[in-house]
């Protein structure tokens, strides 16, 4: 006896659609907290200065980078829902095709922030 055929035919397509975007949502969330702990610190680091001013300068740009940060998870959170919808209705439409030039974009990207980091901290 056959079972039958679910009625559709995409819910595993769907259901990794869904893990990529929780999976988007957890980096957001990383990128947020990151950007707000840096940004509480340049605090610490302002006051520090204030309290012992022959100590090295406080990093005046932190703060910056947190708030960088955290506007950072907003956009990715918004590029993410985008792609989950997009990616929703052409598998719907069955005219799903990867987006290998933005992975590639993407991963050139962090290549070079990491590198660029990299140069910095030395």
């Amino acid at each position: 006896m056959e079972n039958p055929p679910p009625k559709n035919r995409h819910v595993t397509e769907h259901l990794a659609n869904e893990r990529t975007l929780l999976a988007w949502i957890r980096t957001a969330i990383a990128v947020m907290t990151l950007g707000v702990a840096i940004n509480r610190f340049s605090l610490f680091l302002m006051e520090i200065h204030k309290i012992a001013p022959g100590s090295r300068a406080a990093n005046v740009h932190a703060e910056s980078v947190g708030l960088g940060l955290v506007i950072l998870s907003i956009v990715l959170m918004c590029g993410s829902l985008w792609h989950y919808c997009y990616v929703t209705w052409t598998i719907e439409s069955e005219t799903y095709v990867p987006a290998n030039r933005i992975l590639v974009l993407a991963s050139v990207a962090i290549v070079a922030m990491g590198g660029s980091a990299l140069i910095w901290l030395f």
